[in-house]
């Protein structure tokens, strides 16, 4: 299983004041609070971390088919500038990241040194209809198919289905902003 998770810093920027008050206690352990308040640019390890969480959560979802809202049930760790743990009670994901001054975007795996393709986007328009036609389009040349459909099941977990066929494929999906990407197993 796979998750992945985007963040557009200049769209997080506009949309969330992360240093209002109690934002940063809802959203992140103590531990992680102090990552973020020790780090040179606390700006972006707040997404760096956010997008961490996010990715990991992805992948718990497909694994246990549960939703839920609680970030600080998610904890971060931080193995070097690209890579890091987020632990959800007994279950460990492997993060690699790519920071930019544009974006951050991470991948969540169940084990890590798995073999993953993934790509993302710029779309200046941010249009979420022109992001998804650029992200299928990519996925159709990734699984040498001429047509596939994302559905998505039960509790929003997307699926391929090619014809009436489900795809027995690990991917995810993300947009924010301007950026959009994709990752698939």
């Amino acid at each position: 299983m796979i998750g992945n998770d985007i963040v557009d810093l200049k769209q997080a920027a506009k949309d969330s004041n992360w240093k209002r008050p109690r934002f940063l206690d809802k959203i992140f352990t103590p531990r992680e609070q102090q990552l973020i308040w020790s780090a040179k640019d606390q700006d972006q390890m707040v997404w760096l971390l956010w997008s961490m969480k996010e990715a990991a959560y992805k992948v718990n979802v497909q694994q246990f088919g549960t939703r839920f809202f609680n970030p600080k049930r998610l904890e971060c760790t931080l193995l070097s500038n690209l890579k890091g743990e987020v632990i959800i009670e007994d279950n460990r994901y492997f993060i690699e990241s790519i920071i930019t001054e544009d974006f951050i975007y991470s991948i969540a795996l169940i084990a890590s040194g798995k073999s993953y393709k993934s790509e993302w986007f710029l779309d200046h328009s941010q249009d979420y209809d022109a992001q998804s036609k650029c992200l299928k389009r990519s996925f159709l040349k990734t699984l040498n198919l001429d047509e596939v459909t994302i559905i998505k099941n039960n509790i929003g977990v997307p699926k391929l289905q090619h014809n009436s066929d489900l795809l027995d494929v690990s991917f995810s999906l993300t947009h924010h902003g301007a950026f959009s990407g994709y990752a698939i197993l």
